[in-house]
C-alpha cells in the first residue's frame, strides 16, 4: 500500500484518523492524502423550499459558509498538530527523501461524491466509526468508500489505534465481497504475527469453507488457522466480533454487505452490526 486517503471533517474523530494514517504509513512506507471537503452551501438552495425570501436564503448560505470555515479550521489544526509532531514532509509528488510524505487536499462539493472521486485512486480509505458527533459525515464517507470506489475501506473504532495490527481475524463465508477484502488485506496479512480465519455456522456457510482460504494464503507464504463455530443464539455480526476478541485479534477483515444494502438496512445484517458495535479496526471490501 503506497497511498492512504484520510478524510477529515474537523470532528474529534479527525485526530484518530490522522494518527492511524501516520501509523499505517510508517508500516507500509506510504504517502498520506488528507482530504477535507468544503460543502457548497449554494448546492442546498433547491432544497430550502418555497416561501423563503432572498434575504433569508442569503442568511442561511452565510451561516453555512461560516460553519464550513470553522470545521475547516478544526481539521487543519488537527493536521498541523500531527505533522508538527512527526518526521514527515508535505509533498504532492514522490520524493527522494527517506521521510514520509503527506498532502493536504481541499475540494468543494458533496462529501460522498468528493470522497468517492479521490478514493478511487487510493490504496486504502480510512473512515471513522459513525457516532453521534459525526454520524452524518461518517455515514456518507463510509457509503462512498465502500460502494463508489472499488477500493478497500478501514473502519476505525472510537478509541485511537496505538499499534500496527499484528493479530488479524478474517471473517470468511466464501463470498465475492469477502474475496475482495482478503485480496486488499494481503499487505496487512504479510506483516501480521498471527492469522485466524473465522467462519460462523449459518445457512450461507454450512461447512468449514475456511480451509480453502487457508490453502490459498499458504501460496502467499502465510499460515492461517481456520475456526468454524456456532453463533450460539447471537447475531452473526456479534458472534464474529466476540470470536475475534477471544482469539486476541486487533483487526478484522470482512466483506461488506454480501446481501443487498437495502435488506441489511431494513432487516439488519452482519455488516451493519459490525459497523455499529466494532471496537477494533475492520478492513472491508465490497
Amino acid at each position: 500500500m503506497k497511498s492512504i486517503l484520510a478524510p477529515v471533517d474537523g470532528a474529534k474523530s479527525s485526530r484518530a484518523v490522522l494518527d492511524c494514517a501516520l501509523l499505517l504509513a510508517r508500516g507500509f512506507d506510504a504517502h498520506i492524502n488528507v482530504l477535507h471537503v468544503l460543502a457548497d452551501p449554494k448546492a442546498a438552495i433547491p432544497l430550502l423550499g418555497e416561501g423563503m425570501s432572498g434575504a433569508m436564503i442569503e442568511d442561511m448560505i452565510e451561516m453555512a459558509e461560516k460553519e464550513g470555515l470553522e470545521q475547516r479550521k478544526k481539521a487543519r489544526d488537527f493536521f498541523k498538530t500531527v505533522i508538527a509532531d512527526s518526521n514527515i514532509v508535505e509533498s504532492d509528488v514522490p520524493t527522494e527523501s527517506d521521510k514520509l510524505t503527506v498532502q493536504w487536499v481541499e475540494d468543494v462539493g458533496r462529501e460522498d461524491e468528493v470522497i468517492a472521486h479521490h478514493g478511487r485512486l487510493s490504496d486504502l480509505i480510512l473512515v471513522p466509526k459513525p457516532v453521534k458527533e459525526n454520524e452524518i459525515y461518517s455515514t456518507l464517507a463510509l457509503n462512498a468508500a465502500l460502494f463508489e470506489t472499488g477500493r478497500p475501506m478501514l473502519l476505525l473504532p472510537e478509541e485511537a489505534i496505538s499499534a500496527f495490527p499484528k493479530s488479524i481475524a478474517i471473517c470468511w463465508n466464501g463470498s465475492v465481497e469477502g474475496t475482495r477484502a482478503v485480496a486488499a488485506a494481503l499487505p496487512f496479512l504479510k506483516l501480521a504475527d498471527s492469522l485466524h480465519i473465522i467462519t460462523a455456522d449459518t445457512s450461507d456457510t454450512d461447512s468449514p469453507v475456511g480451509d480453502d482460504l487457508s490453502k490459498y494464503l499458504a501460496w502467499h507464504g502465510l499460515e492461517a488457522k481456520s475456526v468454524f463455530f456456532s453463533p450460539a443464539g447471537k447475531s452473526v455480526g456479534e458472534a464474529l466480533l466476540q470470536e475475534s476478541k477471544r482469539l486476541g485479534a486487533d483487526m478484522m477483515v470482512m466483506g461488506g454487505y454480501s446481501h443487498s444494502r437495502m435488506r441489511e438496512l431494513i432487516l439488519g445484517g452482519v455488516t451493519r452490526d459490525v459497523i455499529e458495535t466494532a471496537s477494533l479496526p475492520v478492513l472491508m471490501g465490497h
